[in-house]
């Protein structure tokens, strides 16, 4: 979808995709409404993915507030929500940041300032967790949170930025069709890689364009009470290695054969469960203060490369039931 050439261009379009959290919208929408400093032109697009709740009068209110406005996504997921963001924008630049996030009153003003000074083919920044109900005593920060250093620069081949605090050039994202509809949250559905994905295509076809870190543009992320469980945690890891293995197809599960699989999945499933009989009794308690932090830092990884070895399987199935 192209521009249409009467329209008025502004320097970046905020997208907020949004599925039944009104009222979390409504406190992103809050602090983008209250934007200090020197700012770009800008415009806010909230792309209601079929909300049942009041998201459309939340979007109402915020519209007659500033540059907010509402577009209705019928086809459910993540990536249609985005992927529908970057065709009705109207920036040079496109922002995605998620309805669970607060900016900080300078976001937008560093926002246009990287833009302006860098040029960047993608640019993004940390965030860092922030709550509305008691935490476990066992959760730390970090876990609720993504920081890549405190200095400004551009990003190496093996580190990407996340997804709920990062802008593209739109152009770029044109050419290349936007994000993959398999790949992200699906309603209630876990779901993660699409802004990877989109990452490793811009590196592969324009490999000379810069993806920038900027630690000043930063968000505060809620942590909602089931993130801060561990079954919660559990899931995450497995579906975390489905998408790692949708993403980066690695070369060594590629090479294996079912034999292989199942015995690499039996050797993962036995780390699993002799880490945590070691983390009752041997843990490093000063690294790992109570059993859950050892459970959510090392025994949970060999669950996630469960996901990577269930997915490979998967693949392999479908591939013989469709006779390729």
């Amino acid at each position: 979808m192209s521009l249409d050439d009467g329209e008025t261009r502004v320097d970046l379009s905020i997208v907020i995709c949004t599925y039944n959290r009104a009222a979390l919208l409504a406190q992103a929408l809050e602090t983008l409404v209250v934007q200090h400093g020197i700012l770009p032109s800008y415009e806010i697009l909230v792309i209601d993915n079929n909300s049942s709740d009041d998201t459309s009068g939340v979007t109402e209110q915020y519209a007659a507030r500033g540059p907010v406005r509402r577009v209705l996504e019928t086809k459910q997921g993540l990536s249609h929500a985005r992927n529908r963001g970057w065709q009705e924008a109207r920036g040079r630049y496109v922002a995605y940041v998620d309805d669970d996030c607060k900016m900080p009153h300078e976001w937008l003003s560093i926002a246009g300032e990287v833009a302006a000074r860098v040029a960047p083919a993608v640019y993004g920044g940390p965030y860092y967790a922030c709550y509305e109900s008691d935490k476990p005593r066992w959760y730390k920060n970090e876990y609720g949170s993504h920081v890549q250093g405190d200095a400004a620069r551009g990003l190496g081949p093996n580190e990407y930025l996340d997804g709920g605090n990062i802008v593209f050039r739109r152009d770029l994202l044109a050419a290349i069709n936007g994000f993959h509809p398999e790949l992200g949250m699906n309603g209630e559905a876990l779901g993660y890689g699409e802004e990877t994905a989109i990452l490793r295509q811009i590196r592969s076809r324009w490999p000379d364009e810069t993806i920038y870190y900027e630690p000043r543009l930063y968000v505060h992320h809620l942590v909602r009470p089931e993130k801060m469980q561990l079954r919660w945690a559990l899931r995450h890891a497995f579906v975390d290695g489905q998408f790692c293995y949708r993403i980066f197809k690695p070369r060594s599960v590629l090479q294996m054969d079912r034999r292989q699989l199942r015995r690499q999945a039996a050797s993962a499933a036995w780390s699993f469960v002799r880490d945590v009989a070691g983390g009752l009794v041997r843990a490093d308690r000063e690294r790992y203060p109570y059993f859950q932090n050892y459970l959510y830092e090392q025994a949970f990884r060999h669950v996630q490369r469960l996901g990577i070895l269930y997915e490979r399987r998967r693949a392999m199935t479908s591939t013989a039931d469709s006779g390729a």
